[in-house]
């Protein structure tokens, strides 16, 4: 969450800002620290305290210029003190991507370079700078997958949620609770590496720093990220899933099709 475990550092000397990313640690009581993926102070991403568009909340925001290219912004690291397994998982992800194509608010994977295959879960803008998709490897290198087609989605903030399972090769994507009806683009049911990395700002960045297309580096904001290692659902009126997504939906003061169980 962007209103808790965020340590910010004043780098507006440095080429940076008043307010940059050095640390961002997850609460999920898994103690992950998140930080800067390369130790120029000019790069990092920034926090905003106070964001009018999702009811004051504050963000984290990423100039990354797409692919490669991450003059104005890098990402954030972790690493996973135990790998897990998720080959059936569900994601939820509070963002707003800019009209750029080729950048990645989102990846969790089995490694974090494209040399040896990054196998892993990824939320991103594609080759379409007005549409976003999710991919799931399986495996060494980037075949052996199930992935999406590309689906519209403006600039926006919006609740972003999948759910998928890697075994059946079945992929889900939701927005603000309604479904977004895309079609698989690749199937596969070949196992999910054990995750041990996320990144967030993009993904390939352990990748010497310009190699072509590994990093997609992001431009937006992203508010909150919640993952499931399992399918807690897929109805955004009833069960688990409906209550992530009404919790995030009140937090954020976005408009959606989410319901909360218990007001029921």
């Amino acid at each position: 969450m962007a209103d808790a475990g965020v340590d910010t550092e004043d780098n507006t000397g440095k080429g940076g800002s008043a307010k940059d990313i050095k640390l961002w640690t997850d609460q999920s009581g898994q103690d992950v620290a998140l930080l800067p993926a390369y130790p120029a102070r000019s790069t990092r991403p920034s926090l905003v305290d106070k964001v009018p568009a999702i009811g004051g909340k504050p963000v984290l925001k990423f100039e990354g210029l797409g692919g490669s290219r991450f003059e104005r912004s890098d990402a954030l690291i972790g690493r996973f003190k135990k790998p897990f397994d998720l080959n059936r998982g569900t994601v939820f992800l509070v963002a707003s991507m800019s009209g750029t194509s080729t950048i990645s608010p989102l990846t969790l994977s089995a490694t974090a370079d494209s040399k040896t295959g990054r196998g892993g879960v990824g939320i991103r803008r594609g080759g379409q700078s007005d549409s976003w998709f999710c991919v799931h490897y399986g495996g060494p290198g980037n075949g052996k997958k199930i992935q999406s087609h590309e689906s519209k989605l403006d600039t926006k903030f919006h609740i972003l949620s999948i759910t998928f399972d890697k075994h059946k090769s079945e992929l889900k994507m939701v927005v603000d609770g309604k479904s977004t009806g895309t079609k698989l683009r690749d199937h596969s049911k070949l196992p999910l590496d054990p995750i041990r990395f996320v990144q967030v700002g993009g993904h390939g960045i352990l990748d010497p720093p310009g190699d072509p297309g590994a990093e997609w580096f992001f431009n937006g904001q992203i508010a909150e990220i919640i993952v499931f290692d399992q399918v807690i659902g897929e109805d955004p009126g009833n069960g688990p899933f409906a209550a992530v997504g009404s919790y995030l939906q009140e937090k954020y003061r976005i408009r959606g099709n989410f319901s909360d169980p218990e007001s029921k």
